[in-house]
């Protein structure tokens, strides 16, 4: 399949993925491997999910993840993966880039009782011990 038509169809399915999953929190990471070593690092969490879309000027796309007011690119994306499990906890997107990087969007299930801090990570509540 030529390069043209692929990226065609992946401008159609991120379209239709962003449509489908706009507004639910996410969690986005990029994994890469050094030698024998894998790094994962942990972008954000708990951001609601604006869009994705594709720049497909040039040989090889890029991939654009919207979440809250952060956009993340993947230069070179050579590989798109779907998530969806029946339960809906491993849900999301994988994108990988032709260094060998995956970057990782998966949606967070939200309970109305979780506080978000300011990185938009869930808060791990801290007791208070002072006395009145």
């Amino acid at each position: 399949m030529n390069a043209a038509k692929r990226q065609n169809e992946w401008t159609n399915f991120l379209k239709f993925f962003s449509e489908q999953n706009v507004g639910k929190p996410t969690r986005l990471g990029v994994f890469e491997t050094n030698t024998s070593v894998v790094n994962d690092l942990w972008l954000e969490c708990g951001l609601p999910l604006v869009g994705v879309d594709i720049d497909a000027d040039g040989v090889t796309p890029a991939v654009q993840i919207m979440v809250g007011s952060l956009l993340h690119e993947i230069k070179n994306a050579v590989k798109l993966s779907c998530h969806l499990s029946a339960s809906g906890d491993e849900d999301g997107l994988d994108v990988l880039d032709n260094y060998g990087r995956m970057t990782v969007l998966r949606f967070e299930e939200r309970r109305p009782t979780d506080h978000i801090n300011t990185v938009g990570c869930p808060a791990i509540p801290v007791a208070d011990d002072r006395k009145p």
